[in-house]
């Protein structure tokens, strides 16, 4: 009798760990937009950055984790940050940045990324491609999935 009880004790104790790490995982696909669906576990390249069309081998692209942090690199500096959903929108926190010089048009398009990611308050997916929109409803990046 002792080693039932015992053993049902125990699968008691694994369901509640289990349930822990799903509610775990549930709580930070909810700082995710949409649930994270279809953002993270991908590599996103720019396209299109404001009005510009970027070149394929640019070097630019960003991914999205689960847990809400954000990593990419901007053609010339890797940057770094997070992504919350608040109210009915996204915001991403400040990023940070390595700080290596590259020719003036490089550091052109890196800014105007960078500052799309950080203004952009809606990122819609759909078809391998996800837009970064901003809250007067301007599309500020194209990106298009590499994985």
């Amino acid at each position: 009798m002792k080693g039932i009880l015992g053993f049902a004790f125990f699968l008691l104790f694994l369901a509640g760990i289990t349930l822990v790490m799903i509610q775990g995982k549930e709580m930070a696909r909810q700082n995710m937009p949409g649930g994270g669906v279809g953002m993270t576990g991908t590599t996103w390249r720019p396209t299109i950055v404001g009005s510009e069309e970027l070149p394929v081998d640019s070097g630019m692209f960003v991914q999205f984790a689960v847990d809400g942090s954000i990593k990419g690199n901007g053609g010339c500096n890797s940057f770094f940050g997070s992504l919350q959903k608040k109210d009915d929108g996204i915001v991403v926190g400040e990023l940070g940045s390595s700080r290596m010089a590259c020719p003036g048009k490089i550091m052109d398009r890196e800014v105007a990324f960078m500052q799309a990611l950080q203004n952009a308050v809606v990122f819609e997916t759909g078809d391998n491609r996800l837009q970064l929109i901003d809250d007067a409803g301007v599309m500020l990046a194209d990106l298009v999935s590499e994985d």
